[in-house]
């Protein structure tokens, strides 16, 4: 592809271009590199030994740039070309799998499995499908949602949700036996996944599943409020005594039914350029390279941050605040936490289980508890199915990222073993405030 003296700016970004417009790509590089901090960008460049141009100041788009031509130089002269099918896709994984750009990878999935399943709900409901939840016990086979439409004859789905978090073999292999068991009782299957999902098990992989499962597949992906169909399912005949069982135990009420007046749904989904899976990739690196164009996060309302007043978490035993964080007219994180640990007390006393949530004094504490920690968090009105969520995989981060520290922490009381900017970051990311 390149002589020994092309690797010029130029011409590589040139590769790049025709690579990323020659299909659409579910994930985007400049996305990552764009919204990361200067310091990890340099950290990037200084783990693979990226030379740096004898200049004062260096911008982030020269950054990017730099970082292109090295990786792609890479590709061209060395074995990476027996792992990877070019270039684009080399960059892609560098960049996934560098621990430094782990948390802002969050932002190319949902934090929590309600928010993705609200999101392709609203989408359905815009193309005048019916959906219903079906997380109780009473439905069988399980599923997440059941869609309903009726044009000349009933057709249902069964419909599946995955975030990328939550991906990994063994959940995978789970949702294609669900996915197969429920081809009895709806006309066809939907599994609905993120680009963090689809980066975990393989596009090709998961392409050649579904087609053998008959399953739609499609890819949402909220950093750029996009909905990518890829695979289509068929019709599938059904038993009709076992289809209106299953539809007779649905909730009266749907999540979400179409609506006749304005459009639900946030994210962009074209139907015509969908549902041929040979016009996409995992990633891209838009099309932006040649220019000084940055994609910058947008500025949105973050949605849970009128209701926030603080989120305490504290060792589980004792009850000891190891970190902080309130909103600007909340001060009473003593109060808080005392009461927190009165409440526990009192429960375990009388042989209950742990407290969740409670009303107290005009504000509502819901919990989460890890192995060795708990947290309190406050609000102005009760939290709703997508924060009690987001609440249990913050707990459960910061256990994983501190088991060490918080050990220390039981012996020496001592808060200055966690890196609280680190920590204020991950709850404002995940709790949405």
């Amino acid at each position: 592809m390149f002589e020994n003296n092309s690797f010029t700016e130029k011409t590589i970004v040139s590769r790049l271009k025709e690579i990323s417009e020659s299909k659409y790509g579910l994930i985007s590089i400049n996305y990552i590199l764009i919204n990361c901090r200067m310091e990890d960008l340099l950290t990037f460049i200084k783990n693979y030994g990226i030379s740096l141009p004898d200049k004062s100041f260096i911008t982030r788009f020269e950054y990017i740039i730099i970082i292109a031509l090295h990786l792609t130089e890479m590709y061209y002269t060395t074995e990476i070309q027996k792992k990877y099918e070019d270039p684009l896709e080399y960059i892609g994984y560098a960049i996934l799998n560098e621990d430094i750009f782990t948390k802002y990878l969050i932002n190319l999935d949902f934090i929590v499995k309600q928010d993705l399943i609200d999101t392709f709900a609203d989408l359905y409901a815009d193309l005048g499908i019916t959906v219903y939840n079906t997380s109780t016990d009473s439905i069988r086979p399980k599923m997440d949602m059941y869609s309903v439409r009726k044009k000349s004859a009933l057709r249902t789905e069964s419909v599946f949700a995955m975030t990328g978090f939550d991906m990994n073999d063994k959940n995978y292999l789970e949702i294609k036996n669900l996915i197969e068991k429920a081809s009895s009782v709806a006309n066809g299957s939907v599994f609905v996944t993120t680009p963090i999902g689809v980066s975990k098990i393989g596009l090709s992989k998961m392409i050649y599943d579904m087609n053998k499962l008959n399953c739609q597949l499609y890819v949402i992906d909220p950093s750029r409020k996009i909905v990518y169909g890829l695979t289509k399912n068929k019709k599938n005949e059904v038993l009709d005594d076992l289809r209106e069982k299953l539809i007779r135990k649905l909730p009266r009420a749907p999540m979400r039914a179409p609506s006749h007046v304005f459009d639900l749904s946030d994210y962009y989904f074209n139907e015509s350029n969908s549902f041929n899976p040979i016009d996409f990739r995992l990633f891209d690196i838009y099309n932006d390279l040649e220019h000084n164009k940055l994609l910058l996060k947008e500025e949105e309302t973050p949605k849970y941050a009128e209701v926030f007043r603080d989120l305490i978490i504290m060792e589980i035993t004792s009850g000891t605040p190891i970190i902080s964080y309130a909103s600007d007219n909340f001060k009473e994180l003593a109060l808080a936490s005392g009461f927190l640990a009165a409440m526990d007390s009192f429960v375990t006393q009388i042989g209950g289980s742990k407290m969740e949530e409670i009303n107290y004094k005009g504000f509502y504490v819901q919990a989460a508890y890890g192995k060795f920690t708990k947290l309190a968090c406050i609000l102005s009105i009760p939290a709703d199915k997508s924060l009690k969520e987001r609440l249990k995989h913050l707990i459960r981060l910061f256990e994983e990222h501190y088991e060490d520290e918080i050990e220390k922490f039981k012996l020496s009381g001592n808060t200055e073993l966690f890196d609280s900017r680190e920590i204020i970051y991950l709850i404002k990311e995940i709790i949405d405030i």
